[in-house]
């Protein structure tokens, strides 16, 4: 094998040394990134999708949490309509190249920026999503104990 093979096998062990699970906060909410769909994953529930986070964030009544969502749900849209179009643009240049090299290659570069685009769409969605997410634990993550008395019980309650 060559010095090349032997840099280029390094360089793949060393890009493989990342972290093989994720830390999952007990006492709030943990996103965890997929590739679709999203999930949130709070007081042992998985939250997956928008209609779940849409009733997660919704039911705080917080503006913030709301916006943030909101600015999560089109940016997300926004990138996989940027998506397509790129996908779309390109197929077509690819198509065009044979009679019209210079509409061909003006439609495979716009697709190329296009779905550049939507990829920045898409990891602006992710961020928002995050920061409701911390957003979320910093004000909703409160523990609480107290004695509940029942009927003929007592006990111990603990929120969180």
């Amino acid at each position: 094998m060559t010095k090349f093979g032997f840099i280029f096998l390094f360089l793949l062990s060393i890009s493989f040394t990342g972290i093989a699970q994720q830390k999952l906060n007990a006492k709030g909410m943990s996103y965890v990134l997929g590739i679709k769909p999203n999930n949130l994953i709070f007081n042992d529930s998985i939250f997956r999708g928008s209609n779940e986070f849409k009733h997660l964030f919704f039911r705080t009544g917080n503006t913030q949490l709301i916006q943030l969502y909101d600015r999560h749900q089109s940016n997300k849209i926004a990138g996989q309509i940027a998506g397509l179009v790129g996908v779309v643009s390109m197929i077509a240049g690819i198509n065009e190249l044979s009679s019209n090299k210079g509409l061909g290659w003006g439609l495979i570069g716009g697709g190329l920026v296009a779905s550049a685009t939507g990829g920045y769409f898409n990891l602006c969605s992710q961020k928002n999503l995050l920061m409701a997410v911390n957003i979320f634990n910093q004000q909703y993550n409160r523990t609480a104990i107290g004695i509940g008395v029942g009927n003929q019980s007592a006990g111990l309650v603990y929120k969180f």
